[in-house]
């Protein structure tokens, strides 16, 4: 059995770099939603909650996707 340790990678994979991308993309998205929030009047209500509800969540999926995009992966690879 090999005892060495996993060594990291120092490039990104692909799909880390597209979840980076959309991490930016769901986050600007998030800021779209608040913004267009502002501007709906305060007696739609319905209109308010899913908004709110929208924005919150394309932040968390940017959250969630730029941490798995900026994460070091080890390769873990098995060398035959």
């Amino acid at each position: 059995m090999n005892d060495e340790l996993p060594v990291k990678r120092t490039k990104k994979r692909k799909l880390q770099k597209v979840a980076t991308f959309i991490s930016y993309f769901s986050i600007l998205t998030a800021i779209a939603c608040g913004g267009f929030l502002m501007m709906v009047d305060a007696e739609e209500k319905v209109m308010r909650a899913s908004l709110g509800a929208t924005s919150f969540f394309f932040f968390m999926v940017g959250l969630v996707l730029h941490t798995i995009g900026s994460s070091d992966l080890p390769d873990l690879t098995i060398n035959k």
